[in-house]
Formats: C-alpha cells, structure tokens, sequence
C-alpha cells in the first residue's frame, strides 16, 4: 500500500495574507481596467467637443466670408461640382484621428465644414495611466500583503500566547489559567472559555482526589475493624469468643459491602448520562420502594399523586428515594412521611421526618461525599456520608435537584427532589 505524502499545509498567517494580497490584486485590477477605459472615454468625449467647437467657429467665418480656421476643410457643392477650398492640416500629421463635419449655407451654394484632430494625445495620456498602474500595482499589493502579515501576527499574537500556556499545563496541575486579551474580540472569548473549563477540570479534578483518599480512608477502617479480631482470635483461639467474633465480623462486612455499593454506584453516575433513558412511572416506583421495605422503626405515611412520568434510570431513581427513607427513618422519632406530587411541569417528591433536624448551616455540607454533621455519631449508627451526596447527583443526572427545605411546624427534615415531568404526563398536586 503506497504511503500517501502529506502536504504541509500553510499557516492562517500565510493563508490570510495571500487571501487579502489575492482580493486586492483583483481589486486593483478591475479597478484599473476601469480607470484606464474611463480616461480613454473621457478624453475622447473632450477630443470631441473641441472639434464640436471648431466646426461652430469654421461655421460662423464661412458664413461671414472670413477665413476658415486651421484643421477644417470645407466643400461647396454646386452643379454637381465640390470644390476643396482649404487642407485640413490634421489628416496630414498621420496616425489615427477623429473628425466632424456639419453643412451650413453660403452665397456659393452649401458647404460642407469637415474639422479632424489626431488622437496621439489620447493614446499618450492612457499609456501614461498605464505605465503607472503597472509601475504602482505590484508596491501596492507588496503594501497590502506586508500590512496583512504584519496585523494579521498582532492579532494571533494573544493566541500564541494562549496556546503556550495552555501547553505548559499538565493533568497533574492545572492552577495556571490563560492570559486574556483586552476588548471583546474571539481570543478574548476563547481565554474565558478556556479559563472556565480548567476551573472545572480542576475542581472536578480536587473533588476525585479528595474522594480517593477518603474512600480510601473509609475502606480501611472496616479492613482493620475486620482483621484485628480476627488476629486476636487467631492468637488466643481457647479465649476467643467465636460466635461473637463471628457476629462483628459480619457486621463489618455488611459496613464494607455497603460501603463498596456506594462507591460503585457513584462512578456509574459519574459515567452515565440519561440518553438512554427510557419513561418510567414514578408513583409505580415510589410505592415499590416503599413496599419492599417491609416492617419499618416508624410509622411510613405516603401520599402520591396519579399519572407521573419522569425520562430516567429505573434504578438509580430507586435508589435516591432509598437514601431518603434510609436517612429519613434513621433520624425520625415516631414518622417519616412520603409525598408526591406533580406542578409546573416537575414532579416534586417530598420525604420529612419528625427528628431533630438539620442545623442551618448543615444544610449544605450534608451533602457532600463522606460528609458527617453529628460528630459524635458512630460509625456503625449510620452510613459512609455517601447516602445524601448520592441522591443530589441522581437527581442532578435526571436534569433535577434536590435540597434541604425549610422545616415543617413539627421540625425535622424535609428533603425535597424535583425531576423533570415527561411531556404528554399529567398529574393531580
């Protein structure tokens, strides 16, 4: 197979300099072309009027038996005689010529007036013209193409240095941001866009260290609440107490598969987009959840409405309303309450328990990845601090929201989801 050669393909510098020189090159020449056809008109139009002129003073002495002016000749026609009366002197200098001739009447019969005057001066005059625009148009265009390379080098000087410190930047840091231009123009443009997606790639980039090292935090605490036991138990088999040992360790166990479900549901949502998303109906799925999870600590109030469908992930879905009522009963005294309802084109989903609440200035950091507001919670009370941060980025992918509202009159939490109704849905608030 024959290796195709590539053809090194110009600069924008060099293309848009050729591109201008080229436009004026064209310009020049039909403005030329122009020029050159104007002058020829023009000076022959006023070759004309001057024999015009000539003929009407030849007109006048004939008519007054003066002497004709030089340059016209006049004939008299009479019984069927013409008589050359005076040379006209301009046919005689050779080389092209205009003439003119009008009749007038004399004592001797009609004489014809012919008055000629040579067009040398014509010629001279547009080969003059001529010879300056050859002479001009090539330190034109050398004007133009040196004034075009030169600006159009000022104005991708700003990219230059946009791509320099761009190519400086490396995945490991991303702290340096680019220069931007004065005015409004596109490199200007183009250093915010560029300066505002390395701020995402390196708060994006901060958020996944930072969840590494906490997850990697996280997992080695049930590791070692697993192992030292164990290496206890090994070292002492006739004291160890087996079926306790046995009963913690599953525990922890559970901590860690929990722990690991998080954290691989967490990197599907990272990936997943909802493109493929199919309708689905969110009352049928809310009741499901609820349903499945049988006998709960409180009381489980639900309200839905009729008719809501939402374009999502089935489950990832189910498992933003699980976080809810996974968070929502481990903080009630006596009942969580579920609502569903549809306004304004968004299903709206509601969980509120009757606990202690959240402070205000909780409100946010709860969802974070990891995050614990009580500090004098335990491990083994609750969750990672995935359950919360999972559920906002559910929402989020779904093109939704959720956040802490205002409490009730009877405090609490009250957790509110608002998706996205698919078109054609409707629903009863």
């Amino acid at each position: 197979m024959r290796e195709r050669i590539r053809t090194p393909r110009l600069s924008v510098r060099a293309r848009t300099t050729i591109g201008a020189t080229a436009v004026a090159a064209v310009a020049t020449l039909g403005v030329g072309v122009g020029l050159l056809s104007y002058l020829d008109s023009k000076l022959t139009e006023e070759l004309d009027a001057a024999l015009d002129a000539r003929l009407r003073t030849a007109s006048h002495a004939v008519q007054g038996g003066k002497a004709v002016p030089a340059g016209v000749s006049v004939d008299v026609s009479g019984d069927q005689r013409r008589v050359q009366m005076q040379p006209t002197e301009a046919v005689d200098q050779g080389g092209p010529y205009r003439t003119a001739e009008t009749t007038v009447d004399t004592p001797k019969g009609t004489a014809t007036l012919v008055a000629s005057a040579s067009t040398e001066s014509v010629s001279r005059a547009t080969g003059a013209a001529s010879t300056a625009l050859l002479i001009g148009a090539p330190a034109l265009l050398a004007i133009v193409a040196g004034l075009t390379w030169f600006s159009t080098g000022r104005a991708l000087r700003p990219v230059d240095a946009i791509r320099s410190e761009f190519a400086r930047l490396s995945a490991h840091d991303l702290r340096g941001r680019m220069p931007v231009p004065a005015g409004d123009d596109a490199p200007a443009r183009l250093a915010v866009t560029l300066n505002e997606t390395l701020d995402r790639l390196d708060g994006s980039m901060r958020r996944q260290r930072q969840f590494v090292a906490d997850a990697s935090h996280e997992l080695r605490s049930p590791l070692a609440a697993v192992r030292t036991p164990l290496e206890v138990a090994q070292a002492h088999p006739d004291r160890a107490d087996w079926p306790r040992l046995a009963a913690g360790t599953l525990e922890d166990l559970d901590r860690l598969d929990r722990l690991v479900s998080d954290l691989l549901t967490l990197a599907r949502i990272d990936a997943d987009t909802v493109d493929d998303a199919a309708p689905l109906d969110l009352r049928e799925l809310v009741r499901d959840v609820v349903e499945r999870r049988g006998q709960a600590r409180v009381e489980l109030d639900l309200d839905v409405t009729d008719d809501v469908v939402v374009r999502g992930h089935r489950g990832h879905l189910g498992r933003l309303l699980t976080n809810l009522l996974d968070n929502a009963e481990r903080h009630a005294v006596a009942r969580v309450d579920v609502r569903l309802s549809t306004s304004d084109g968004q299903a709206r989903l509601e969980v509120r328990d009757d606990g202690p609440g959240v402070p205000e200035d909780d409100r946010e950091r709860i969802f974070e990845r990891f995050a614990r507001v009580d500090p004098a919670r335990r491990r083994h009370h609750g969750g990672a601090g995935l359950g919360l941060a999972l559920a906002r980025d559910i929402a989020t992918l779904h093109g939704g929201s959720l956040r802490l509202a205002e409490s009730g009159p009877n405090g609490g939490a009250r957790f509110v989801a608002v998706l996205p109704v698919e078109s054609g849905s409707r629903g009863k608030a």
